[in-house]
């Protein structure tokens, strides 16, 4: 089965917004398909990126490693999101580790085929737009750590994360990683958040009842 038609839903993803069926379906089945039964690093800080990666299911884990060994969690992305396409158009190494959760499914569009994609000045505008919102993000992960205190990260982190999907797909150990704070802080302010409906805790998954609720306690006084 071609690729375009075993995933249809990635027709819609931003990477191909706004391009001809014809282009979309094109690119889809010019992917590798790769199935990931367990954690498996796709890119790899310091070294090229293979191509464009795009999460066809799952979930990529993005992360930094400082010159001093201390590893930071940039984010997560999910279905649609892609990964590598900045460094490929750059032609320089990646500025970041990707790592696919177990059983998540990619499509690699391998960087010698990129001068075909490249003739399309939609495809180009895509990639130059995922580039500028990842910029964006980056701010707002920025002024949640500088000026927040660890509570309102907790809720800030939860609802950027869920922007895609309500269901997070994260553990309270891995949420205290990312925002800087204790266990311990994390499963008090999920609790108070699971007592006003706002989240559904599960094993290694939070899943937001009440987006606009939760967008509230960004700028609520805790």
């Amino acid at each position: 089965m071609k690729t375009s038609l075993r995933f249809p839903h990635l027709k819609n993803c931003a990477l191909l917004e706004d391009m001809p069926p014809c282009e979309k379906a094109a690119f889809l089945d010019d992917c590798i398909v790769q199935t990931h039964v367990g954690a498996t690093e796709i890119l790899t800080q310091g070294e090229p990126s293979p191509g464009f990666i795009l999460i066809a299911t799952g979930t990529v884990e993005i992360s930094y490693l400082s010159v001093d060994g201390h590893r930071a969690i940039i984010t997560q992305l999910s279905t649609g999101d892609a990964v590598g396409e900045p460094e490929v158009f750059a032609q320089l190494p990646c500025v970041a580790s990707a790592v696919v959760h177990p059983n998540t499914v990619t499509l690699l569009y391998p960087s010698s085929k990129l001068r075909t994609m490249m003739r399309s000045e939609i495809f180009v505008r895509n990639v130059s737009r995922s580039y500028v919102l990842r910029m964006q993000r980056d701010n707002q992960f920025k002024a949640i750590d500088q000026f927040q205190p660890a509570e309102q990260r907790i809720s800030s982190y939860l609802w950027h994360l869920s922007a895609e999907d309500r269901v997070v797909r994260i553990t309270q150990s891995y949420l205290a990683n990312v925002v800087g704070c204790s266990r311990q802080t994390v499963n008090k302010v999920l609790g108070r958040l699971r007592d006003e409906d706002l989240i559904a805790i599960r094993k290694e998954e939070i899943e937001i009842l009440n987006p606009d609720g939760l967008g509230s306690q960004l700028t609520r006084g805790l």
